[in-house]
């Protein structure tokens, strides 16, 4: 081997014979914490070990040097931290009575590090090309990239981007996420922290790891990425899929057309409308609206089912998206609709109008009605002050309408009104819209109920058929009760203090010998009837069983 004592460790580049490199800072006499691996250890007499890059659950993962090709590499250590430790040098120590469990975990490793192996020619994933045993862990060695995370590239262009702009980065990872899916394999922590974006301009997709830690509830720690994990991710018994991964990536395309995530997915459960400013609105084409709709429904039933629909609809492609709707129909109600569309076609062909001709004039319509949406839209805002708008994830394709210029109703009282109940019935009659401005806490209006509207009502008032009336929606009290939970199942409990408006996260667990071993105890620094602001977690502490013998 040759001699490598002028890399630095934090880089691999040359430091220049100086202890703090000069191209990165890095302080090579400081030796690494007893938990990783020390700096400059050698792995298969051909690795050597740089300082730690990041770390989660399933392990630990270091910047590398290959003494053989002599490229600067990523190192990944299976070292799940609450099986096993370092107690001197660097071999792993299994902490006893997590044997069994620790080897579980270390062949599911292995078993998903060489399903990404074989992956090393898709163009949106990072090459990995060496997997091996050592020290009683294993360890994968990747390509080391030069790049920035998707929300450092962001902060770096402005906090948002155009979807002229984003539809290159992301249209080729979507592409290579499909071909994930085809070797049934899930990422399941998509993130703008684990897209990153190369100096050639180029998005990859990092982070691989392990479906136990994109989950709660299991035996390691979660690493679950606020705004971008799913819903059935917080819930060690439901099962995860391609679905999950496509909340994820519509999370992180969200993230770059509006500027933040969307909210939390355990707070989207009861209400899972989402905001968007209204300048932003409207530059980001409708289609794109309605993709990043659907791939963020909360409920993953209802949620877009694949990349290759995903891709469709972010196409802007209607003929496509209608076969993708003929090929995927997922309940009865889209295979009814599948029915009807397939109606319409043949009294088309009947009436010989061509498909194309059929495309260009279902496009057209469509503009024309964009076009009669957002001049309406325009209209309306002129007249409020109100900052955002709301994006309702559809269940079914709303139909047009048309507006009769001149045609005169009473203006409706909307006050006290359930918002949803306030869109249908605008839906139903066709005489006006509904559209949410903003929400804002009430302690006198129920949650989901219209606190006010503008146009005001005013009695036996006449607004134009049409008219947009923008409505403010209640998001109940801003204070919350801590319900009851003690003795439930940690799944109901968080279900339960869920729909009370608060977050709830596992906490501790404490022997008891009142609750059975997996039974609520009670909550950690709060009793039931407490008090608290919307939206604050609150941590839940499940019995260990009784600590007699």
């Amino acid at each position: 081997m040759n001699d490598f004592e002028s890399l630095c460790m934090g880089c691999m580049g040359d430091k220049q014979g100086q202890n703090i490199c000069p191209h990165c800072d890095f302080d090579n006499s400081k030796p690494a914490a007893q938990k990783y691996l020390a700096l400059r250890t050698i792995l298969q007499d051909r690795y050597i070990v740089g300082s730690m890059v990041d770390e989660n659950g399933e392990g630990i993962g270091y910047i590398g040097y290959d003494t053989v090709s002599e490229i600067p590499v990523y190192i990944r250590e299976f070292m799940p931290d609450n099986l096993a430790c370092r107690r001197k040098g660097k071999n792993v120590d299994i902490i006893p009575g997590c044997e069994i469990v620790y080897k579980e975990y270390l062949n599911d490793f292995l078993t998903y590090s060489r399903a990404i192996a074989r992956l090393r020619e898709v163009p949106a994933f990072i090459p990995m090309f060496d997997i091996f045993e050592e020290n009683g862990t294993a360890y994968t060695i990747s390509d080391w990239v030069d790049s920035i995370t998707l929300s450092e590239f962001i902060k770096r262009r402005g906090s948002t981007l155009e979807w002229s702009a984003a539809r290159p980065l992301f249209m080729p990872v979507l592409s290579s996420l499909s071909e994930m899916q085809k070797a049934n394999i899930n990422h399941l922590g998509i993130s703008p922290e684990n897209l990153i974006i190369l100096r050639t301009g180029k998005m990859r997709l990092k982070g691989f790891s392990i479906a136990s830690v994109r989950q709660t509830d299991t035996d390691l720690k979660p690493e679950l990425f606020s705004g971008c994990a799913a819903i059935e991710q917080y819930s060690y018994s439901s099962p995860m899929g391609e679905y999950t991964d496509i909340y994820g990536f519509t999370s992180c395309l969200f993230y770059a057309l509006i500027g933040v995530l969307p909210q939390d997915a355990v707070k989207r459960k009861n209400d899972a409308r989402l905001l968007i400013p209204k300048n932003t609105l409207k530059i980001i084409p409708p289609h794109v609206v309605t993709a990043l709709a659907n791939g963020l429904q909360v409920d993953p039933m209802k949620r877009t089912s694949s990349f290759e629909r995903l891709r469709a609809e972010l196409s802007a492609a209607p003929t496509v998206t209608m076969m993708m709707d003929e090929l995927i129909p997922t309940d009865e109600e889209k295979r009814k609709k599948h029915e009807q569309e397939i109606q319409k076609q043949k009294k088309k062909r009947n009436l010989s109008i061509s498909l194309v001709s059929c495309a260009v004039a279902l496009i057209v319509f469509i503009s024309l009605g964009l076009f009669w949406f957002n001049s309406g839209y325009s209209d309306n805002t002129q007249k409020t002050n109100t900052s955002s708008s709301t994006i309702k994830p559809p269940n079914t394709t709303s139909s047009t309408q048309t507006t009769v210029a001149n045609v005169m109703i009473e203006m409706p009282n909307l006050v006290g009104v359930d918002f949803d109940e306030a869109v249908e019935d605008a839906k139903s009659t066709g005489n006006y819209q509904v559209l949410m401005s903003s929400e804002d806490f009430s302690d006198t209006i129920a949650e989901g109920a219209i606190i006010s509207q503008n146009p005001e009502y005013v009695a036996s008032t006449k607004v134009k058929r049409g008219t947009i009336i923008a409505v403010v929606v209640s998001k109940g009290p801003k204070m919350r009760s801590l319900p009851e939970i003690s003795g439930l199942s940690l799944t109901d409990a968080c279900a339960k203090v869920t729909e009370s408006g608060l977050i709830p996260q596992k906490g501790t667990e404490e022997y008891s010998d009142t609750y059975a071993e997996g039974k609520v105890i009670g909550y950690s620094g709060y009793v039931a009837g407490s008090s608290l602001e919307y939206g604050s977690t609150v941590k839940i502490v499940v019995s260990k069983g009784s600590s007699i013998n």
